[in-house]
């Protein structure tokens, strides 16, 4: 299992890392001035060095690309109960969450970080719905060529 917690976190760190990189370019598309913003402008007036700022919020994003890989890992396994399941999920993608609560300001606006905690659980969950029903499709067809079900039998092999 350590294994799977390990490659699934390493997965969900890359993939944290190219979300950082598609926010900051969906940031710079929005500024609309030519420039690229590494980090939020916001973000960047709360720390004294815009270095330590983009690098506070790459470690946010690595850090909840990898909550929600082991959200994933936890989502698959069929070895834990339901209950089990559901409450490492809701776990770790709320402790991956944290950094983003720090940074974001939650605290201080209770309402606006009630509703982005909301509305980021359910954009995440709903990706990893996707991921898991395209993962399976594809293992039912491996299946289904496996077994020789589904394929045209033509008149000639009969």
């Amino acid at each position: 299992m350590k294994k799977k917690v390990w490659r699934f976190g390493a997965v969900g760190f890359l993939l944290g890392c190219f979300a950082y990189l598609l926010f900051s370019m969906a940031i710079s598309l929005r500024m609309d001035t030519g420039d690229f913003y590494f980090v939020l402008p916001a973000l960047a007036n709360d720390y004294s060095n815009e270095l330590f700022a983009v690098i506070i919020q790459v470690g946010a994003f690595s850090w909840f690309g990898t909550a929600c890989g082991i959200a994933y890992l936890f989502s698959e396994s069929v070895d834990l109960e339901p209950i089990k399941q559901g409450a490492g999920y809701l776990v770790s993608l709320t402790v991956g969450m944290l950094p983003l609560a720090w940074i974001g300001h939650w605290m201080e606006h209770k309402l606006i970080g009630m509703f982005s905690y909301i509305i980021i659980v359910a954009v995440v969950s709903l990706l990893l719905f996707v991921v898991g029903l395209v993962k399976l499709k594809g293992d039912v067809d491996d299946i289904k060529q496996a077994a020789g079900i589904g394929k045209e039998v033509h008149s000639e092999e009969l």
